[in-house]
């Protein structure tokens, strides 16, 4: 398997030209899966719809390319928030039959694995059956790549969340599960699968709560457009064929611009004097993680991410981008906000996916 990489930008959560351009690149018979990691610019609200229309639109554009076959070999990760200085763009990854195939053996490569779970029903949402229903699915996608835990440099998870349990769920209450009890259970799903999190930890009550629990390697979406977990795995497998490789790195905080040069530096870039990615063409990725303290302070100050009337989320993506963007010299960078059961409070983490040097 040979892993590409390239991103695409868009006008609005519905444009898909220049993906359309990227992907007609490859035969459809060539490839053996499409994944797709989009950063639209939706708001997130109960009414913002920009993650279906981004849905609709890419999956018309792919059944043009290859029909309904390639469609479904396709996932589809798509969250909202491009505040700051970023981009509403998206990664297109695709993996094919090509020459440099032959040349597998030598050294290891970037391998993405995706897997979809069965529908949720709502009285699991949210619970250890759902952080269960996580881990199986991302033991499944790293079978769907070839590789061991000890290969995974990041697993992204797409997880369900409901507004509440329905009255119809028996003895169940009809209790709230919020984005961030989803995205905690996601994490802890994901923790279990890569034997960073043990089971009898995962209980009920740690969810958003025991923070000294914590996958090192996950970052978890939610979203209330599925009923189903989706997992994209990224890995640098033993013997893959290709010219990328993957590097995670972590954050002590939304200011932790040491913490992205030295991913950067880990993955072999050079960092020039002015602290900047001097071969930024290298780099075909980068993917960020960041949080918030519970109390909302940054290095003991107090901020206003968790009291102003803007979500803690925009505040975190908009002053990450302006980080990462002084780096890199790019706002083509997917940043999610709430690290919950993903690092430790207050933490994040980051992944870049390079071009091998020579």
């Amino acid at each position: 398997m040979t892993a590409h990489v390239i991103a695409y930008d868009t006008a609005n959560p519905g444009d898909v030209s220049d993906f359309s351009r990227s992907l007609a690149r490859f035969e459809p018979a060539r490839i053996r899966k499409l994944a797709l990691l989009v950063k639209t610019e939706g708001n997130s609200d109960v009414n913002d719809f920009s993650r279906e229309f981004a849905l609709l639109s890419l999956t018309a554009a792919i059944q043009a390319h290859g029909g309904p076959s390639l469609v479904d070999r396709s996932t589809f990760l798509i969250s909202t928030g491009c505040e700051g200085a970023m981009t509403p763009f998206g990664y297109l990854f695709v993996d094919v039959e090509d020459a440099s195939d032959a040349a597998a053996g030598q050294g290891s490569a970037l391998a993405f694995g995706c897997a979809r779970s069965r529908s949720l029903t709502p009285e699991e949402i949210g619970t250890p059956a759902h952080a269960v229903i996580v881990s199986e699915t991302v033991q499944a996608a790293m079978r769907e790549a070839g590789v061991q835990p000890a290969d995974v440099a990041l697993v992204i998870v797409k997880t369900p969340v409901t507004s509440h349990i329905p009255a119809t769920a028996g003895a169940v209450r009809n209790t709230r599960v919020t984005s961030a009890h989803s995205k905690a259970v996601g994490a802890l799903g994901a923790g279990l699968a890569l034997g960073e999190v043990a089971r009898e930890k995962i209980v009920q009550e740690a969810f958003n709560t025991d923070h000294s629990l914590y996958a090192r390697r996950a970052m978890v979406f939610s979203g209330a457009e599925l009923d189903c977990v989706e997992i994209m795995l990224l890995a640098n497998r033993p013997g893959a064929a290709g010219e990328l490789s993957v590097h995670t790195g972590f954050l002590r905080d939304v200011l932790d611009a040491k913490g992205l040069r030295d991913m950067y530096k880990a993955a072999g870039c050079t960092i020039d004097a002015d602290g900047q990615v001097a071969d930024a063409e290298r780099v075909v990725a980068t993917l960020i993680k960041a949080g918030a303290a519970p109390d909302g302070k940054v290095r003991g100050v107090r901020t206003t991410m968790k009291s102003s009337h803007l979500d803690m989320d925009k505040h975190v993506r908009a002053a990450m981008s302006g980080i990462v963007g002084s780096i890199l010299g790019s706002t083509r960078t997917f940043i999610s906000a709430n690290t919950v059961h993903q690092a430790p409070p207050g933490g994040g983490l980051c992944a870049c996916i390079v071009r091998k040097g020579s």
